[in-house]
């Protein structure tokens, strides 16, 4: 954490001892009762730490982070999930766009210095997007893409009330009839959702529709399955920010690279750098709420290791 920012922590709240930074830390870590975090803290530190009670964790995904120790005793995790949902979104719309625009081709066409009238661009208005994961990123999403005109439609594990910007909402069961429909799919799920999206969901898809994955490392479990959903039908485009390996990079033996009708983009999606203007603010409100022992926001549920919802 910037200096600036940890100066302003300890001036707005003089009745908290703020430690940090190796030099900080005392030996004696019994009367620690909160973490602010962005690494895992290992074990060994979490149990000496017998008055903990609360981690907040600087991203916005708790994998990882549920490590034995924190899972094995009452401590709340709390996660900065939200701060990235406009970043993400922006970028969701911007490839929407540039797929229906067809704008890879006409870089392409002009590399080669060729005029090639045939590229004839799509509106986004009255096309459906399907929204695979409706959380903060998804929601924020499903927002702008109503604004263009959008019909939304999403899915949700926990379906609850349906939002004004969403035109449809339904459980995962309800994957495979909105696959069907839709022009546009957006992967908008947590890193520990796996295998969402398999050879049936991706053969599913509506003919000459074009998948977006921006979030979700491992949704996409079969990644020969995806190149022959591009490459034969019914998928006509992607852009992957994430990949079915699971890892931060797409080996370079993948046959994704070689497919003209694929974006790979090296994990740009979200915000670069530390959002710490609205990663400070999140965390001083749960401080709030957990000083006057009320309910904090994100709250991760270790079982699905996600924060579910925020209060």
């Amino acid at each position: 954490m910037p200096e600036e920012e940890a100066a302003g922590l300890r001036k707005r709240h003089p009745e908290i001892d703020f430690v940090g930074g190796e030099d900080e830390v005392p030996e004696d870590l019994g009367g620690v009762e909160v973490i602010f975090t962005q690494e895992p803290v290992p074990d060994e530190i979490v149990q000496r730490m017998e008055s903990l009670r609360w981690v907040h964790l600087q991203h916005g995904g708790a994998a990882g982070y549920l490590t034995p120790a924190i899972m094995e005793r009452p401590i709340d995790v709390t996660t900065s999930t939200g701060i990235a949902a406009v970043p993400f979104a922006e970028f969701g719309i911007a490839c929407i766009l540039t797929l229906a625009k067809r704008l890879p081709e006409c870089w392409q066409a002009q590399q080669e210095r060729r005029w090639d009238e045939s590229l004839v661009p799509q509106q986004i208005e009255g096309k459906t997007l399907l929204v695979i994961g409706l959380g903060a990123i998804g929601s924020e999403l499903a927002r702008k893409a109503k604004a263009f005109g959008m019909h939304v439609a999403a899915t949700k594990r926990h379906v609850g009330d349906v939002p004004d910007h969403v035109d449809e909402l339904g459980p995962p069961e309800a994957l495979l009839g909105l696959l069907a429909r839709a022009d546009y799919v957006v992967l908008c799920l947590p890193s520990v959702e796996k295998d969402v999206m398999g050879e049936r969901e991706l053969m599913a898809m509506k003919p000459g529709s074009y998948l977006i994955n921006m979030t979700g490392r491992q949704s996409i479990s079969d990644e020969a399955a995806l190149v022959r959903a591009l490459r034969d039908g019914p998928i006509a485009g992607a852009v992957l920010n994430t990949f079915a390996s699971g890892g931060r990079e797409l080996p370079a033996s993948s046959e994704l690279w070689r497919l003209p009708n694929v974006t790979i983009t090296p994990r740009t999606a979200g915000p670069s750098g530390t959002q710490w203007h609205r990663v400070i603010p999140l965390f001083e409100d749960n401080l709030a709420r957990f000083l006057g022992g009320t309910p904090m926001r994100n709250v991760v549920d270790k079982v699905l290791g996600y924060a579910r919802s925020s209060q």
